[in-house]
């Protein structure tokens, strides 16, 4: 073994430079190497887990909490919150791309309220000086249906007006939703936010959060404000195409001759069609497409269509199979309602470009619904995976350009007031008690959003002499 030793020792005296050079690269590329697997460890720590979101109706007092989508039994308690944190981040290097608005509404002159822009609304508010007790505020903590998730969460019910079932705190106080007041300042931001139609949640009257009491004041408002009403149909006791056939007749009747009632042509229509009522179905995939075929197909044993009973009904796209349900139901379109970016296949913002090919391609008009945020751990305090931070109104910047470059020639707003979520775009302030501190649109005053929301408005307005459905 000593020649090769010594044949070595001669070759790197005779060619040190190469050698030198040769353990510098080596050094260098390894240190390269260390560093790109230390960054990328540290970022993800573990191989992504799987996740399977959380699927969660919206709220309501008679419904309680609805399980609509599968809960994975061996998903960590850190997951939601991971994914969370991942999601804001994806959100800020979007909002960085686009270009800011000017927030600032000053310039933006005799803005009349735009039909394309829709409001999902809740007047189910009730206060002590007004209805006598409390409604919706003095909520209830809901149960935690996650079983694997062992941590012990708040209980009881909220004590209004200083510990509410909202994260936020409405500039208005605890108000009644039947306070004539309330609603006349209500229908006067929707006008000022650009929003041209309501859509108020409704149920069946004598059943718990029915607003057939107020429907007429509601009606009578938005007219004096130039805006419309839609209802809002929302999953209530037993609901079915028999039962819905006799409270559209109902509807039609006591409010078909309205003015403030939001009408439109259907998709496809000669120039000269009648216009017709328009509702939105909560929760339209409970019901099978065979059963809403015989209410909403021209051929089906309850069908309306060419009757008085005519109108557009618009069905909730949650899941991706919900686009062929929707058709087969004979739906005249669908809208996506939640809030919440990644919750649901329709919620989810990368997806609205299929969905409004999808809908163009069938005839089908299709109303992306945008929210400034989401937040309802005064309600649900176990359910923080599915908060969504709103970022100083990046958050529902980026939504609405989601929306606008879909494209999508409706966009639906959620929500004008659905406090106990954290979607609204209603003013809020800063307000703390001596157990809690509410959030709040600092640094931004209470009325960003309106204002947030009126520019968009006016993107909307201008591009509404070329329709996309």
């Amino acid at each position: 073994m000593a020649f090769p030793v010594r044949w070595c020792w001669i070759w790197l005296k005779r060619n040190w430079i190469i050698s030198l050079l040769s353990l510098i690269l080596v050094t260098l590329l390894f240190s390269i190497f260390s560093l790109k697997w230390y960054d990328v460890d540290s970022r993800v720590g573990n191989p992504k887990p799987s996740f399977n979101e959380l699927s969660v109706s919206r709220l309501s007092l008679n419904h309680g909490l609805k399980q609509t989508g599968k809960v994975s039994t061996n998903q960590s308690v850190n997951v939601g919150e991971i994914r969370a944190k991942m999601l804001r981040e994806k959100i800020q290097r979007i909002a960085q791309k686009i270009k800011k608005p000017q927030t600032s509404v000053e310039s933006i002159k005799n803005l009349e309220p735009n039909s394309h822009v829709h409001a999902f609304y809740y007047a189910w508010y009730g206060n002590v000086a007004v209805d006598g007790n409390w409604s919706h505020w003095n909520h209830l903590y809901l149960t935690n249906w996650k079983k694997e998730d062992k941590k012990v969460y708040p209980s009881g019910r909220h004590k209004p007006p200083d510990d509410i079932g909202a994260n936020f705190y409405p500039l208005l106080g605890c108000y009644s939703s039947r306070d004539p007041k309330v609603i006349d300042e209500h229908m006067r931001l929707m006008r000022q936010a650009g929003i041209g139609v309501v859509v108020l949640s409704w149920y069946p009257e004598g059943m718990t959060d029915s607003p057939e009491d107020i429907f007429p004041l509601m009606l009578d408002t938005a007219q004096r404000y130039g805006l419309k009403v839609a209802p809002h149909i929302e999953p209530y006791r037993n609901r079915n195409p028999i039962n819905l056939h006799q409270h559209l007749s109902h509807l039609i009747l006591k409010y078909g001759s309205h003015p403030a009632l939001y009408r439109m042509k259907r998709l496809h229509q000669r120039s000269d069609a009648k216009e017709l009522p328009v509702f939105y179905i909560y929760d339209s995939y409970l019901t099978p497409a065979a059963a809403w075929r015989e209410l909403l197909s021209a051929k089906g044993n309850l069908s309306i269509r060419g009757t008085h009973l005519d109108a557009v009904f618009l069905g909730l796209l949650v899941e991706i199979q919900h686009r062929y349900d929707i058709k087969k139901a004979h739906f005249d379109g669908f809208y996506t309602y939640f809030a919440t970016n990644g919750f649901t296949y329709g919620s989810t913002w990368k997806y609205w470009r299929s969905l409004s090919k999808f809908a163009h391609q069938n005839g089908l008009i299709f109303i992306p619904s945008v929210g400034p945020g989401y937040i309802d751990t005064q309600v649900r305090p176990w359910n923080i995976g599915n908060a969504r931070h709103r970022r100083n109104g990046k958050y529902y910047e980026v939504a609405w350009r989601s929306a606008l470059s879909a494209p999508a020639n409706y966009v639906s707003v959620t929500s004008f007031n659905e406090w106990h979520e954290g979607t609204q775009i209603e003013p809020a302030i800063p307000y703390q008690t001596e157990s809690f501190t509410y959030m709040d649109y600092k640094p931004e005053d209470p009325h960003f959003y309106i204002n947030l929301t009126r520019w968009y408005a006016n993107e909307m307005t201008k591009r509404k002499n070329s329709p996309v459905n």
